[in-house]
């Protein structure tokens, strides 16, 4: 028996290196974050907005933005054209803390706008939108038309950046207990200075829609697989 194995091995070896390997792309189903049948009623309370002053800037450009109304417009917009869901409007309705834990702790509160929308979840969250102006100098080769030598210079760069940063947070509208938080980020930057900042704040979301849109239908992502064929 100790010197079958590597028998077998040489009477395999060749069949082996006669295979060919061919490489396949896949498309995969991921299922929705939240637990769901598809069909719910979701309701979009208010966010909480970190304000400019809060962040010791008074002047920043991004308050120029009504991002609550802007936000919850797109996220609406993007989930009726993309699910079955139900979206159910919350009317006007004041928060119950400026922070996550507030709104965490505050199962009763969501119960009562459960009770009072009959949505089955509630979605709120966090939200903060920075628009960074910078001006600055790189250096740069240049070749000279007059002698045909490469000098260095310095040119004057101005660019717009623009940072969302949110936290979404779904309630269950029954028991007002939080079923999902998720974080998402995106940055982007324009070699303009002064870029408009709803412009700006929806190159964000569109970066982001797919990652917000996996919390409610599922999504697909690509994968490789590789297949041994003779």
């Amino acid at each position: 028996m100790k010197r079958f194995v590597p028998l077998c091995a040489l009477v395999f070896l060749p069949a082996l290196l006669l295979a060919g390997v061919q490489e396949v792309k896949l498309k995969l189903p991921v299922k929705p974050k939240l637990q769901i049948s598809g069909d719910e009623r979701v309701a979009i309370a208010p966010f909480i907005i970190v304000s400019p002053a809060e962040k010791g800037n008074r002047a920043d450009r991004a308050a120029k933005v009504d991002i609550q109304t802007e936000f919850a417009r797109f996220l609406k917009k993007q989930i009726t054209k993309s699910t079955k869901l139900r979206i159910i409007d919350v009317g006007p309705t004041r928060l119950p803390g400026g922070d996550l834990k507030s709104l965490e702790a505050n199962r009763d509160y969501w119960r009562q706008l459960g009770a009072k929308t009959g949505a089955d979840f509630i979605v709120s969250g966090v939200i903060d939108f920075d628009v960074n102006d910078k001006t600055g100098y790189k250096t740069e080769e240049y070749v000279s038309p007059a002698d045909g030598r490469t000098y260095y210079r310095q040119v004057l760069i101005e660019t717009t950046g623009f940072v969302f940063d949110i936290v979404i947070v779904v309630f269950n509208a029954d028991t007002g207990e939080k079923v999902l938080e998720e974080n998402f980020r995106d940055f982007k930057e324009f070699d303009q200075r002064n870029y408009d900042e709803l412009l700006g704040m929806f190159e964000n979301l569109r970066s982001l829609e797919s990652q917000l849109l996996g919390i409610f239908v599922s999504q697909e992502t690509s994968a490789t697989r590789y297949v041994f064929t003779k």
